[in-house]
């Protein structure tokens, strides 16, 4: 939360970090909110890839120990990226009570 003047405090919520490593803000409702829940969604939507093609590439026995450290790879950087979706509407729950 945030002081405004003229406007009272203003709930500013976090949205997932970028590519950069940092984070944005923003009011609840209209399009930024909008392009966070987009965000959050297209995150949790590559996690969910990243996490089929490591497992269909570990049942595959022509792969690669090149192939298994990429994939293991991205599925790290998916994981952490979804664990950083999951804080945020974490910090929006508690922000309720």
């Amino acid at each position: 939360m945030r002081n405004e003047p003229g406007r009272g405090t203003v709930e500013l919520l976090r949205m997932p970090a970028d590519s950069m490593g940092k984070h944005g803000y923003y009011q609840p409702g209209g399009v930024m909110a909008a392009l966070a829940q987009a965000r959050e969604a297209d995150i949790l939507r590559v996690a969910r890839e990243d996490a089929d093609r490591a497992l269909s590439l570990i049942t595959e026995p022509g792969a690669s120990k090149y192939e298994l450290i990429r994939a293991l790879a991205y599925l790290v950087q998916s994981t952490r990226a979804a664990v950083d979706v999951a804080e945020c509407r974490q910090e929006r729950l508690d922000a309720r009570d």
